[in-house]
């Protein structure tokens, strides 16, 4: 029997040592381990909330470029198409002569630009088409044909800040550049109108403005 005591003892202090191992965390290991975890879920929020933002921002831009793309083409197709007003039942001039194939409308004396423009679509059965901003409330571009109600070509989900039209190459905000073509605004030329405009999306403070330009070139079909 006394043989056995040490072995009886160390048995007894293996115990005691085995159960100070395994009995659990400290207090300072658990703030420890909260600490990083907090950090982890932290990072990754930041880091799904940047990604959903950044893909919010691409898809506001695609948006915009498609609808600006859209009205810019469908504007520009039927100027591509104006013909000459030989008898004024659309376009004529302050002495009352007909045979122009443009006229820029609506003269902002602030902005100094000509905001509208008119001619004859020979594509559409001859109508009397007019492109115009339409500022009053929330700036959209709208369309009157034959003097009907405007209807609106930009979505009102964009916001269009400005929209000039020039004739020729002429300063778009010169007045005697009124009527295509004249003595005064590129006679003997194929008229050719550039359209620019300053467009965003409305709502969205944090996109900047898109500015786009085009010129397009009458298609004559008077010969």
């Amino acid at each position: 029997m006394i043989l056995n005591e040490p072995y009886g003892e160390q048995a007894t202090k293996f115990q005691i040592s085995n159960y100070k191992r395994n009995k659990g965390f400290t207090l300072i290991e658990l703030i420890v381990v909260m600490a990083v975890f907090l950090l982890i879920m932290a990072t990754a929020m930041a880091i799904f909330i940047s990604i959903v933002s950044h893909q919010r921002i691409i898809l506001a831009r695609q948006e915009l470029l498609n609808q600006t793309s859209y009205f810019i083409e469908y504007m520009t197709k039927g100027l591509r198409m104006a013909g000459k007003d030989w008898v004024g039942d659309c376009i004529k001039d302050d002495q009352g002569n007909p045979g122009y194939v443009y006229q820029l409308t609506r003269y902002d004396n602030q902005l100094g630009i000509w905001k509208g423009i008119k001619f004859v679509n020979q594509s559409d059965n001859n109508v009397c088409q007019e492109f115009y901003l339409d500022d009053a409330q929330s700036p959209v571009i709208r369309e009157i044909k034959n003097g009907e109600p405007s209807v609106p070509v930009s979505s009102t989900n964009l916001n269009i800040n400005s929209l000039s039209f020039s004739v020729n190459g002429y300063e778009p905000g010169n007045q005697d550049c009124k009527f295509a073509p004249s003595a005064d605004c590129g006679e003997g030329q194929q008229p050719r109108v550039t359209v620019s405009l300053d467009v965003k999306i409305r709502g969205d403070n944090n996109q900047p403005s898109t500015k786009a330009q085009t010129t397009v070139s009458q298609r004559d079909l008077n010969k």
